[in-house]
């Protein structure tokens, strides 16, 4: 068992879904059901604050989506399977139509609370910088405690995100057409100032409730200085290790990519969070686009020399759950 002290032989004692012991090297005494584990690990469930592989539940083949309730619920065991018990689904909040729309968003915000089972889901919403329309819902649902995380992004051509143009996977996902698309992405960008200033309205309003809030994708000390009055708590996949350890510096978590590990590499050529670890920055780790990677992130991070798995589980457990002040899991303690 993975206790704060390091792997051990013990018992572990659990009464209505909340630990009460953990025992070393002590077997089970009470008429309770008991589960002999063997020679596996028993590890604390991993917390995801950043995954958006629910988008292919919702939206199978481009342009083609299902219901919402179906989607997270087909979603669920894919999480479970995959070890995270703790499940920030991150929901784009876009001026985009289709899967990454403000209508969507809404209709999954409801799915999100009709199916009881499966993990502990959370929403995040990933707002783009660019959407100001509705702002007053958006605040609404952080206040009511249905938007558990909010992050700044903007991916369009001159923000944050080193994006040009529109992609055939944005066409697709929204249901118009390239020239269309287009259209609305330079109405969009036309807002930016707007959806600035509305940035510092989100953060006061997350202040206020407590909702951890992030930043995207930032490239430059601008972007940290941004982030740091606005008052984010994590940086998500900053570009440089150089800018990863101001953030660090500054007492923002860097949050970066399982799958990016895993792989070797990003698939946009940006930051190696290899690199990133070898370099001493300590990222907190998320599934990203596949949540299959988050569980085997700790272990290639050992079999790499990187770290020992205990501290390697850690970036997948207990340091995601710090850093958004969850301080009822990520270890198997009472």
């Amino acid at each position: 068992m993975l206790t704060p002290d390091g792997f051990r032989p013990a018992t572990l004692t659990f009464t209505g879904g909340s630990i009460v012991a953990v025992d070393p090297d002590q077997r089970p005494t009470t008429e309770s059901t008991v589960v002999d584990a063997g020679d596996a690990f028993v590890m604390p469930g991993i917390v995801d604050l950043h995954g958006d592989a629910f988008e292919r539940a919702v939206m199978p083949r481009g342009g083609v989506p299902v219901d919402p309730v179906c989607a997270i619920a087909d979603n669920d065991p894919m999480l479970l399977a995959a070890g995270i018990t703790t499940a920030f689904l991150s929901i784009t909040d876009s001026w985009e139509p289709g899967l990454r729309s403000r209508a969507m968003l809404a209709a999954l915000l409801d799915a999100n609370d009709a199916v009881d089972a499966g993990p502990d889901r959370k929403v995040h919403v990933r707002h783009e910088r660019c959407n100001t329309d509705d702002v007053d819902e958006l605040v609404s649902w952080i206040e009511a405690g249905r938007v558990e995380m909010v992050s700044y992004n903007d991916h369009t051509p001159g923000g944050i995100a080193m994006v040009s143009g529109i992609s055939p996977t944005q066409v697709a996902r929204s249901g118009v057409s390239a020239d269309e698309l287009e259209s609305l992405q330079a109405a969009a960008v036309d807002q930016r100032a707007v959806g600035a200033a509305q940035e510092v309205r989100l953060a006061e309003v997350c202040r206020t409730v407590g909702c951890p809030t992030a930043s995207h994708d930032s490239s430059s000390g601008d972007d940290l200085d941004r982030d740091l009055s606005l008052g984010v708590a994590i940086a998500e996949f900053p570009m440089s290790i150089e800018l990863a350890r101001s953030y660090r510096s500054a007492g923002i978590g860097v949050l970066l990519g399982a799958p990016n590990l895993v792989r070797g590499g990003s698939h946009l050529g940006n930051l190696s969070v290899r690199d990133a670890i070898a370099a001493g920055v300590e990222p907190l780790l998320c599934s990203d686009y596949h949540y299959a990677s988050l569980l085997r992130a700790p272990f290639t991070i050992a079999d790499l020399g990187l770290a020992d798995l205990a501290d390697a589980w850690a970036m997948v457990s207990s340091a995601p759950a710090t850093a958004v002040g969850l301080t009822d899991r990520g270890e198997l303690t009472p």
